[in-house]
């Protein structure tokens, strides 16, 4: 006798031993980026007759049991899985419950279904809605634009080095910037190549929204997907309101607004540089030993919980001008002045709270507290272990020059991103799926607090060129992400 059909919506905490009728909107893997990337699981966005997303993941020792089954687009039936309580930050889907794979699970593909469900389904947010999400790291929604800007940088493929910056404008005229970065970003640029133009509609799937120096800026996470124009349903709708469809004829502007290389610079050509050339928004990478670590201001600050920036004190509380709030929430950041050196000369470096958390594994508010509130608050200004342990050692660090850099009161160059070993970043690997598509595998990149990375498949969308109807569903989304650099300027595209 066969198992009763069971709706997403109507499941229960437990083993499941009833059959879900699903689509499978997406798959991507989910790394530890604190153990080298090392796989932890598939995680998948399942979708059935009543558009009702549920999240579905199946842990890295049993997923080469069901990896090969994984089409994206494709139906499915769904059994004997486990349901546990979804988690409650960085949300793809609304739904309370999320799916388990266990030994017992059986996923079997299907030809169709008498059941109308949807080929694809998205949780597009209206821009005030996406400012209120940034910085919660609550949900990842989706996103839809027509394209107005491509920045990137491109850095001989060392690792981390590589950041593509998408601006988009929404239909309700507010413009927004999609970030990718390392190996995300060497997946769009292989699907923009061999796209054949430059597309004039971009869907973003699972974007983290943060704010940063005051602009809102939505991270690509491993969970993201991207489709260009007609790929979708949803992306039709909108490139078919465009002038001509989107297709001007004749029309030969590109929207790449940059794609420069970030050289390599010695020391002495760093400080060269800013003696004898123009000012400018600029970046380069040096490597170089830290030989001690400058401690006349202290090595941490007392920020604001939410956008980082230097609280001001006052007589029983903090206030936070960036967030225009009056009793804020005091978190301890990083910064930290770096005396370094290579074989040509010295300089000095500023690193703050995103790139220290990251090199050292450890947060500010866990290697020292704050002790008092306003203008007694005090912190041991005695320097951790942790970051002793950097000197003597050698880093490859990428620099961002500003105005203030060109300027007679420079002293030290603000530190973007810094890198163990200056090491080429692997490409992309490509892999065929059952329908014949060619996702791009991308690695792990920057998460919150560096946690754990989900790796996404960036989608080349000819996989699901589909017309439904009941696309373009209205839900707010999950998933995991990448982080800002909360004290240098928001990574943005280079020379402007």
């Amino acid at each position: 006798m066969a198992n009763p059909q069971v709706l997403l919506a109507d499941l229960n905490a437990g083993r499941c031993s009833n059959v879900a009728e699903v689509r499978l909107l997406r798959y991507w893997e989910a790394r530890n980026v604190r153990k080298g990337g090392e796989l932890m699981s598939v995680d998948m966005l399942f979708v059935d007759e009543n558009s009702t997303l549920t999240q579905g993941s199946v842990s890295a020792n049993r997923q080469l049991r069901f990896r090969k089954r994984l089409s994206e687009g494709s139906l499915y039936t769904l059994t004997g899985f486990d349901v546990t309580r979804s988690n409650t930050n960085f949300r793809l889907c609304d739904a309370p419950f999320s799916i388990r794979f266990n030994e017992g699970t059986s996923l079997e593909k299907i030809t169709a279904s008498a059941r109308p469900i949807p080929t694809e389904l998205f949780r597009f947010m209206p821009y005030g809605r996406l400012l209120e999400l940034a910085n919660t790291g609550k949900q990842l929604p989706d996103i839809i634009g027509e394209l107005s800007a491509i920045r990137s940088t491109i850095t001989d493929r060392i690792a981390g080095a590589q950041r593509v910056m998408l601006t988009l404008r929404l239909e309700s005229g507010e413009n927004v910037c999609v970030s990718m970065f390392d190996s995300l970003a060497l997946a769009f640029h292989t699907k923009f190549d061999s796209y054949g133009r430059e597309p004039k509609v971009i869907i973003a799937t699972g974007v983290n929204p943060k704010i940063v120096g005051g602009r809102l800026f939505l991270n690509a996470t491993s969970s993201t997907h991207l489709y260009f124009d007609s790929e979708t349903a949803a992306g039709k709708k909108l490139f078919d309101t465009l002038p001509g469809h989107g297709a001007v004829p004749g029309e030969s502007t590109s929207k790449v607004v940059h794609a420069q290389k970030i050289e390599p610079m010695t020391l002495s050509e760093l400080n060269q540089f800013i003696i004898t050339a123009e000012s400018q928004i600029i970046e380069f990478l040096c490597t170089a030993k830290v030989t001690g670590i400058q401690q006349d201001e202290g090595w941490c600050y007392i920020g604001c919980s939410g956008c980082s920036k230097k609280l001001v004190r006052e007589i029983s509380s903090f206030t936070c001008l960036s967030c225009n709030e009056t009793n804020a929430v005091a978190a301890l950041r990083y910064r930290v002045a770096l005396s370094v050196s290579d074989n040509t000369d010295t300089a000095s470096f500023l690193a703050f709270d995103t790139e220290m958390a990251k090199l050292t594994n450890l947060q500010a508010s866990e290697a020292a507290q704050i002790v008092g509130i306003g203008v007694d608050a005090q912190v041991d200004t005695e320097l951790p272990q942790s970051l002793a342990d950097i000197v003597g050692k050698t880093y490859t660090f990428q620099l961002k020059l500003n105005d203030f850099n060109f300027s007679s009161k420079h002293q030290t160059f603000t530190i973007s991103r810094i890198f163990p070993e200056r090491v080429l970043a692997p490409m992309p690997a490509f892999v065929v799926t059952e329908d014949g598509t060619v996702p791009a595998d991308a690695q792990a990149g920057d998460l919150p607090h560096g946690t754990i990375g989900n790796v996404g498949i960036t989608s080349t969308g000819a996989d699901k060129p589909t017309t439904s109807d009941a696309s373009t569903g209205k839900r707010p989304p999950p998933a995991k992400d990448q982080d800002d650099d909360d004290k240098t300027a928001p990574k943005k595209a280079h020379v402007e």
